[in-house]
C-alpha cells in the first residue's frame, strides 16, 4: 500500500524505513518541524523539582547540552507518556523511568498518583510547596497536563522547551508528490497533525482527492479532529504506540 507519514523527522525517516521492511510505499510529508526553545539554563534548580514528565522523546534534546541543573535532575523520577519517550529518557541517563499509559490523560493520572502516594514526590507533603512536578512541554499543546495536576491540586511547573512549527507546501506538490496517486493510508500521531493535514488540504479545495483513503490514528481524540466524513475511515491503534499502529496497517493487507 502507498501510506503518507505526517510525523516530523527524524521520526518520520525512521517509520518509513519500518514500512519499507514492510513492503509498503511510504510518501513523506511531515506537517511540522521542532524547533528548541529552552536550555539547561531554563531549568529550575533540582531541588525544586519533584519528577519530570515528557509526552514526547523530543523534550530529551534539553539534555543533550549537559550542564550542571540538567545532570542533577537525572537521578529524579522521569514520568514518559509511553515506550518511545521512556527509552529516551534512559538513553538521557535517567534511572527512574515510569512509563504512563500512552495517552496525556493517562501519563497525568500516573504522575499525579505516583506524585501522592511517593513520601519523597514532594507533592501534598511538601509544608512549604515549594517541589513540584516539571513539566517539558512542546508549543502548540493541549491542556490537558495543566489541567489535571490544577483539579487533582498538585503543583506543576511548565517548561516550553520546543515549538511545533508548521511546514508549508505548494498545491502542485501535493497533487504532484502525494496525490499521485493518492495514498491508501494516512498515519496520524498527533490531534495536531490531523488538525493541520485536514486544514490544509480543505484549504487547497483537495479534500475529495482523499475520499477514499483509510486513516489510522494512534488514538481517539487523533481521529476528532478530522472531519467528519473523514471519521468514518478511521482506524484507531488497539494501543497507543506505533508497534500497535504498524500492526493495524498490516491488517488491512
Amino acid at each position: 500500500m502507498r501510506v503518507l507519514v505526517t510525523r516530523p523527522d527524524p521520526d518520520g525517516s525512521r517509520t518509513a524505513e519500518k514500512l519499507v521492511a514492510l513492503g509498503h510505499d511510504p510518501v513523506r510529508m511531515p506537517l511540522f518541524e521542532t524547533r528548541l526553545t529552552a536550555t539547561p539554563d531554563d531549568l529550575p534548580p533540582a531541588a525544586n523539582i519533584a519528577g519530570l514528565i515528557a509526552t514526547s522523546a523530543r523534550a530529551l534534546v534539553l539534555f543533550e547540552r549537559g550542564g550542571q541543573t540538567a545532570n542533577r535532575l537525572r537521578d529524579v523520577p522521569f514520568h514518559a507518556v509511553g515506550p518511545a519517550t521512556a527509552a529516551a529518557a534512559r538513553k538521557a541517563g535517567f534511572g527512574d523511568v515510569r512509563e504512563g499509559g500512552g495517552t496525556a490523560e493517562a501519563l497525568a493520572r500516573s504522575a499525579i498518583a505516583q506524585h501522592r502516594n511517593d513520601p519523597a514526590g514532594g507533592g501534598r507533603g511538601d509544608a512549604d510547596g515549594s517541589r513540584a512536578m516539571l513539566y517539558l512541554a512542546g508549543t502548540p499543546r493541549t491542556a490537558t497536563i495543566e489541567d489535571a495536576f490544577a483539579a487533582a491540586g498538585h503543583p506543576l511547573m511548565v517548561l516550553p522547551c520546543y515549538q511545533m512549527t508548521e511546514i508549508s507546501y505548494s498545491t502542485d506538490f501535493i497533487k504532484s508528490d502525494i496525490l499521485s496517486p493518492a495514498p491508501d493510508l494516512v498515519l496520524l500521531y498527533s490531534a495536531n497533525a490531523a488538525w493541520r493535514l485536514a486544514t490544509l488540504f480543505t484549504a487547497r479545495e483537495l479534500g475529495k482527492a482523499l475520499d477514499s483513503v483509510r486513516f489510522v490514528c494512534l488514538s481517539p481524540a487523533i481521529a476528532m479532529e478530522l472531519p467528519e466524513g473523514w471519521r468514518t475511515r478511521t482506524i484507531t491503534a488497539e494501543r497507543p504506540d506505533e508497534d500497535s499502529m504498524l500492526a493495524s496497517v498490516a491488517a488491512l493487507g
